[in-house]
């Protein structure tokens, strides 16, 4: 807190002892939204938690990955970094720029014109902020376990929460600054001094209650808070050797992550990419075609790299009474299924397959609980944070072999499950 609390005095300093004006004071509290913005996106991949909110195949790019369970140890003082964040990791890359860019617009639109003092003063309270927002970064969130507590989905919200903050303060120096004559009470310097003031009561606000395990704040209610975040469990698997180990040759994976970085083209996707490209050759300029083939590029190496970091790294081990899905690269199980949980067995062969002479093998397995709409987020002590880490899901087994070999040892066969 102490951070905190020095970045907001120094506004108030500013305006006290160096005269700064309403804009500088806005420069400064703007250059503080951008730190925070930047040091959330250095945050989210450390974060512990799991979101109680799962995208998944809702963002194909990167979506699946969140489902992946185990970390990457770094060398030194940091903690892991977890695979399943990078999806909300790339959402905050892309949204970041949006939310600076939407702050200084709003200043350029209503202050067009920025003082040498204004702008002496934006280059040092703006440093004093990034310094003491990077400082209340490392103490609270690496220093002392900080990322225990978070999910990404969590710390996402936070640049949010501050974009409120400064647009709300500047709708108050306006409103302030109209009041400026009118009013006896209200001075220039008062009317910066009454919203720098009450930012820091504000600031210190948060603080005290993010350190309270029952925040129920409207954001909070609106959008959730580390309380209601999932708390990772690991996948519970056997304590012997499988019976079978099987998974995808290296031809195999490599096949099936291009086939789907390019079957992602083929949609609304590839067609914008390819009108991009078509006008391009239509108008023969050379540099429109060439950015639409590296877009279109980019895509597929995106969606083919997840493709295989979802399904290319996994071996699956067959007990006889459990399947389990386990990740040689992070060392980590990552789901399981009985069969007394399987409803259906489906071998399939589609175009991957009759290519690589394999077939996909599925298990399917009801779904215990349906997901809700509401308005507002229940309370921690009633929403389920739970982890389902060992509650059979339905898994699909790609480009196998001989896929008969799992029926055969977990003892269910594609007639038997059917029928069922």
């Amino acid at each position: 807190m102490l951070s905190v609390v020095i970045g907001n005095l120094v506004p108030i300093a500013g305006v006290l002892g160096l005269g700064w004006s309403p804009s500088a004071l806005l420069l400064v509290y703007q250059a503080e939204l951008a730190a925070i913005c930047l040091y959330t996106l250095l945050k989210i991949p450390f974060a512990h938690k799991r979101p109680n909110n799962a995208i998944d195949d809702r963002f194909a790019l990167a979506g699946p990955l969140q489902a992946k369970r185990g970390s990457i140890a770094l060398p030194g003082p940091l903690p892991p970094v977890y695979p399943r964040n990078l999806p909300t990791l790339a959402v905050a890359i892309g949204l970041t720029p949006v939310v600076i860019g939407a702050a200084f617009v709003a200043f350029a639109l209503t202050r067009p014109t920025v003082t040498e003092a204004t702008a002496a003063a934006f280059l040092l309270g703006g440093a004093v902020v990034v310094l003491t927002r990077g400082l209340e970064a490392w103490s609270t969130y690496f220093r002392d376990g900080g990322y225990r507590e978070h999910s990404p989905r969590t710390l996402l919200f936070v640049p949010f929460r501050y974009l409120f903050v400064v647009t709300t303060l500047a709708v108050g120096l306006i409103g302030l600054e109209a009041t400026v004559g009118v009013h006896s009470l209200l001075d220039p310097e008062r009317s910066v001094l009454v919203l720098a003031v009450g930012k820091l009561a504000y600031d210190v606000r948060v603080v005290r209650r993010d350190r309270e395990a029952a925040d129920r704040s409207l954001f909070a209610r609106l959008y959730g808070s580390p309380a209601t975040e999932i708390v990772p469990e690991p996948v519970e698997t056997p304590d012997r050797a499988p019976a079978l180990r099987v998974s995808m040759d290296r031809r195999a994976r490599v096949v099936d992550a291009v086939g789907h970085g390019l079957a992602y083209l083929v949609g609304w996707v590839g067609g914008l990419l390819g009108l991009v490209v078509g006008l391009g050759l239509l108008a023969g300029r050379p540099g429109i075609v060439l950015a639409g083939l590296g877009i279109g590029g980019g895509v597929v190496a995106l969606r083919a790299g997840v493709r295989y970091l979802r399904y290319g790294t996994l071996e699956y081990r067959c007990y006889g009474d459990v399947l389990v899905a386990y990740d040689r690269v992070l060392e980590e199980p990552q789901a399981t299924v009985r069969p007394e949980a399987v409803t259906g067995v489906h071998c399939s062969k589609g175009g991957l397959d009759r290519l690589l002479g394999t077939t996909t093998l599925e298990f399917d397995v009801p779904t215990t609980s349906e997901p809700s709409v509401q308005l507002f987020v229940p309370d921690p002590e009633t929403i389920d944070t739970s982890d389902d880490a060992n509650e059979s899901v339905g898994m699909t087994l790609p480009h196998l072999r001989a896929p008969q070999q799992v029926t055969d040892v977990l003892g269910v066969t594609e007639a038997d499950s059917n029928a069922a």
